[in-house]
């Protein structure tokens, strides 16, 4: 009988290949089954992920030792199928690089989901700090000389123990963030990465090929975004009560275009918003809002603004008034 972990690996490796329809809903089932398989799934997938972004010549020694284990145990037909994460696996079991050893072998290791709603602080061993908002998963692991973090998507408030032996490090798309000891917001969401600091110093790079460049220090105050291919869109000075507002239960807008407002509400509520024209879309919305109280900020644009609401259940249309 195959472990949870062993089952997980599986199912990445068929995904790699192409899952049907059929296959696709047996994943969807075995993922809601537990929690534990959600984690041994999200683990092992960011696992693969980590391997891919090594040095092109790190993943070939990798895989080169692998094939030669592989060899020697006559393991060849069992393994064809084996996804890069696998082999990754693998070859650092079979190991005598022992930075590889410990790069996979942590002395922490933990899945963060967060589905509909906001997680509280998540305490890790240094006591550091993790507030998740919703829809956000993350996975962290402490090594001897460093701590690293893999967040795929959402949004997250890092409050980070001070510790100059281990850098606190969180990858992020195309974008590295290292601190030492500090707090700060990051979003991944919608191809860009956005990170505003609230105490401390925050180091900024992204990934360039094989290497990793140093775009900016941030410190208090200052924010940051990166798009897809990792280049600055936005910089500039932020006060501290317009960073993670969510952490406290509410929004905060400042000329915001309202199809950005209602986007940023739809992680929050399940609605699907049509817009009468451009013009609409773009209505610049200034305010604060509760997180839990949709129907109210709807109730309050068109006493504030122009517009005209046709809502039918989850059906919103807005149109010029």
């Amino acid at each position: 009988m195959k472990s949870i972990n062993e089952e997980a690996i599986l199912w990445l490796i068929k995904e790699q290949e192409g899952l049907s329809t059929c296959e696709k809903k047996e994943l969807e089932q075995w993922l809601n089954e537990s929690k534990e398989h959600k984690e041994a799934y999200v683990s092992n997938k960011l696992i693969r992920e980590t391997f891919k972004s090594l040095p092109s010549n790190k993943k070939e020694e990798l895989k080169e030792k692998a094939n030669t284990g592989i060899k020697r145990a006559k393991f060849i037909q069992k393994i064809r199928y084996f996804s890069t994460a696998a082999i990754f696996l693998l070859a650092v079991g079979i190991g005598s690089y022992n930075y590889y050893i410990d790069f996979i072998n942590p002395s922490f290791s933990k899945a963060l989901i967060s589905n509909n709603k906001i997680e509280d602080k998540y305490l890790l061993p240094d006591n550091s700090k993790i507030v998740l908002d919703v829809n956000s998963t993350m996975n962290i692991d402490y090594y001897k000389n460093r701590r690293e973090v893999i967040f795929p998507k959402g949004k997250a408030v890092f409050y980070v123990a001070k510790d100059k032996s281990r850098p606190f490090i969180i990858n992020a798309s195309n974008a590295q963030i290292e601190v030492l000891g500090t707090s700060f917001e990051v979003s991944n969401l919608n191809d860009k990465v956005s990170i505003k600091v609230k105490e401390g110093t925050v180091k900024i790079s992204k990934k360039e090929y094989d290497k990793i460049k140093t775009i900016i220090i941030l410190t208090k105050k200052e924010q940051l975004t990166l798009n897809r291919n990792g280049k600055v869109s936005d910089y500039g000075k932020i006060e501290l009560e317009k960073i993670a507002t969510w952490e406290k239960g509410f929004l905060s807008f400042y000329g915001t275009p309202l199809k950005t407002v209602i986007k940023e509400f739809s992680r929050y509520v399940d609605i699907d918003v049509k817009y009468e024209n451009e013009d609409v879309a773009y209505t610049a919305i200034t305010g604060k809002f509760a997180i839990n109280e949709f129907n109210k900020f709807l109730e309050a644009l068109p006493k504030i603004y122009p517009l005209k609401l046709d809502k039918n259940n989850r059906n919103i249309k807005i149109s010029q008034n």
